[in-house]
């Protein structure tokens, strides 16, 4: 069991490079588009989320970067969970403050902002959470492959689920 573990943190590190870099190129390529989103939010004044948006460009793309390098995976991994809570707790302040019609603006299939998308912040950060704590091991050039096609599985099935999700609040309104 224990020799799995290097494979399976690779195959989460796989899944959520993935998922931050799916975030990284949206935020970037329909940079307007989220600074909406994240006006949506109402939580800081409208001219801060210009840089605000930036910034958190910069800093899924670093988590990215030093996810990578053996060296400095744990801290990509704790750079990921605080991205993915920090996501988190906007998104249940919003909510508190009674915005849930707005778009998480995760990239993906739109979504508005819910208690599935809580949820699913919360399993992203725990995952990242795992890939700090677990000390990289080595998989070889054809565990890498391995890991590298069963993160591209997952990310596969999460923007299924995505997709399904993104269904849920007109599937409510006509049941």
């Amino acid at each position: 069991m224990q020799a799995l573990v290097p494979y399976a943190s690779a195959t989460v590190t796989a899944f959520l490079v993935l998922v931050l870099a799916r975030a990284a190129w949206h935020k970037a390529a329909a940079y307007h588009e989220t600074v909406g989103f994240a006006q949506g939010y109402g939580l800081v004044p409208a001219a801060w989320t210009y840089p605000i948006v930036r910034a958190l460009t910069a800093a899924e793309m670093l988590a990215i970067l030093l996810m990578f390098l053996p060296a400095t995976r744990a801290f990509g991994g704790l750079l990921a969970a605080g991205l993915f809570a920090g996501y988190g707790v906007l998104m249940g302040l919003a909510l508190r403050h009674g915005r849930s019609e707005i778009d998480c603006g995760c990239g993906g299939a739109p979504q508005p902002v819910s208690a599935l998308t809580l949820g699913r912040n919360a399993v992203l950060a725990a995952l990242a959470l795992g890939i700090a704590a677990i000390p990289a091991g080595t998989v070889g050039a054809i565990g890498a492959l391995v890991s590298l096609a069963a993160g591209l599985t997952f990310f596969a099935v999460y923007g299924v689920a995505e997709k399904l999700a993104s269904h849920l609040p007109n599937i409510r309104r006509t049941a």
